[in-house]
């Protein structure tokens, strides 16, 4: 396009565009720096009890999710362990939501454009919550708990595309039967980076908190610095608290330190890794959850420093109170760089901080929506979110003891997702929802730009109403908006596992699954661009 927006020239499907020149598609999704990718590493999360031996637990079903953002078939190659996989033979396209969701085999010339497919890479045979099986509802592409126990080593799968995708992961797939759910938008490999801070959901709850790298290259070193130690397992060196500890990996190598929160770590490798934390039990409660819920797991792919921002968007959850009131929800922030100063619109809520040193980690509550920034570009911070425990049951006949999916009672449960800042908002999002929650919402922030605020559409839906302001100032407003509820579409259109959202300006999307006492969230997707110079330099303060 010319400086005024007119279209210049059109790339074919096989390209895409970069800098007003049609290059290769999977180069040009390189180059963006977002999340749409063509190569993806994917190691297994630890789940609940993964520390417990023969729970009946493990094993359960991991899958990831591929939706196809180009004009031209996605044609998949997928690898575990050095074996090349035979992708048609574990990969389907969901349609349908709920009791009715069907699972068609993958074509022969891939995932069609626009389409969405999910990917059932592994679980144990006879992998079970004593509700119902936690097994995939078709064959995965290796029959066993590949799932690093404890602290440990092991190997993640590859999966790629000839064509840019967005992909997502979760833990276990099948809804509200599989208890104990968590989701994570998955970063291609491409936009890993070699400087992170750790941070991982509280250590609240009976579950265990974790981290995981993964090595993008052969012939890896990572230096880390954690504040508290992390204990040793085999093939894993325990890492000391305030001192370095180094470990070498090799392309798609899993290391995985369990036992202590890695909040705070500083992580620097030679070559690209890629950094995932949780917890396999957690418990999130809060003004309007005082007991929280029934607990679950937790996960997320967390982004190198460089792509973290200086200002962020708490939009809160869409309301499970019977009033309908907002819920208070828990944030979760990380410093970068010391003296970093936050300004709030509104003005702070309780408990929240006015400032952050280099991995000092903080948590409040509030149930309004807010803005927060530092004082410039070299304070960039993390800001993540919880979904808290299942509100007390309020509802009239709600009664039920046991999984009933569907059911509008204790809806949803325990997740905690990574927020994207602004300046990593993209202007058109494909995304995935699990067809199996009967509940699915999405949360949307857009942006005020030169001509005030964009309309973004919904392919289901079309123009995104009900929007909010957050705080005074204008610069963002805030929409909930319910895709479907107790597996009925707001729209026909709507019951489908695939959706698009777009927009002539930038805006960011998350999406939640819900059902009775199990949730999962993720960011649709978003920019991970560089946009900061800071370096943190792994040593002992």
């Amino acid at each position: 396009m010319d400086a005024e927006g007119n279209v210049l020239g059109a790339c074919p499907p096989r390209l895409g565009c970069y800098q007003g020149q049609c290059i290769p598609a999977c180069e040009a999704a390189e180059k963006a720096g977002g999340s749409i990718g063509c190569d993806y590493l994917a190691p297994s999360p630890p789940f609940f009890q993964n520390d417990l031996a023969g729970s009946t637990f493990s094993g359960a079903c991991h899958a990831v999710f591929l939706a196809n953002t180009w004009d031209r078939h996605a044609r998949l190659r997928v690898a575990y362990d050095g074996e090349a996989l035979d992708a048609a033979g574990f990969t389907y396209l969901p349609s349908g939501i709920g009791p009715s969701t069907r699972y068609t085999r993958l074509p022969e010339d891939g995932i069609p454009p626009g389409e969405v497919a999910v990917l059932f890479l592994s679980h144990r045979r006879g992998a079970s919550t004593g509700f119902g099986s936690l097994e995939c509802p078709r064959p995965p592409a290796v029959l066993a708990d590949v799932a690093v126990h404890r602290s440990g080593t092991g190997t993640a799968f590859q999966v790629a595309s000839d064509t840019p995708v967005s992909a997502y992961d979760i833990l276990p797939y099948g809804g509200a039967l599989s208890f104990l759910p968590s989701a994570s938008l998955l970063l291609p490999r491409s936009t890993w980076g070699t400087n992170y801070y750790a941070l991982a959901p509280h250590p609240h709850g009976l579950g265990v908190p974790w981290m995981m790298l993964v090595a993008a290259e052969d012939d890896t070193t990572v230096d880390l610095v954690p504040p508290s130690s992390l204990p040793g397992g085999p093939g894993v060196p325990g890492a000391p608290a305030n001192a370095a500890t180094q470990i070498k990996l090799g392309a798609g190598d899993v290391v995985q330190w369990m036992g202590a929160d890695p909040s705070g770590a500083v992580l620097q490798s030679s070559k690209p890794i890629g950094v995932w934390t949780g917890n396999t039990y957690l418990q999130v409660a809060t003004k309007t959850s005082p007991a929280g819920g029934g607990q679950d797991a937790a996960h997320q792919q967390i982004a190198p420093i460089s792509a973290l921002g200086g200002e962020y968007v708490g939009a809160g959850v869409l309301s499970r109170l019977s009033s309908q009131e907002p819920e208070s929800v828990v944030y979760r922030l990380l410093g970068v760089a010391d003296a970093t100063t936050l300004s709030w619109d509104p003005a702070p809520p309780a408990g929240a901080p006015a400032t952050l040193a280099a991995g000092e980690v903080a948590e409040f509550q509030t149930t309004s929506l807010f803005s927060v920034r530092s004082q410039d570009g070299d304070h960039p911070f993390m800001l993540t979110q919880y979904m808290p425990g299942a509100p007390a049951r309020t509802l009239p006949g709600c009664v039920a003891e046991i999984p009933v999916p569907g059911s509008p009672c204790q809806l949803g449960d325990e997740e905690w997702v990574i927020q994207l800042p602004p300046e990593q908002f993209l202007e058109r999002y494909v995304f995935f929802t699990d067809p199996t929650y009967a509940t699915t919402s999405l949360v949307i922030t857009r942006v005020r730009g030169p001509n005030g605020f964009a309309d973004v559409e919904l392919s289901c839906l079309g123009p995104v109403t009900g929007w909010r302001p957050v705080g005074t100032a204008g610069a963002f407003e805030v929409a909930h908006v319910d895709l479907s509820r107790g597996f009925v579409g707001a729209s026909p259109a709507c019951e489908t596992s695939q959706h698009e959202a777009s927009s002539a300006g930038a805006f960011g999307v998350t999406v939640w699954g819900t059902d009775f006492f199990a949730s999962y969230g993720y960011p649709a997707g978003g920019n991970v661009e560089s946009i900061n110079d800071v370096v943190a330099p792994p040593v002992p303060r």
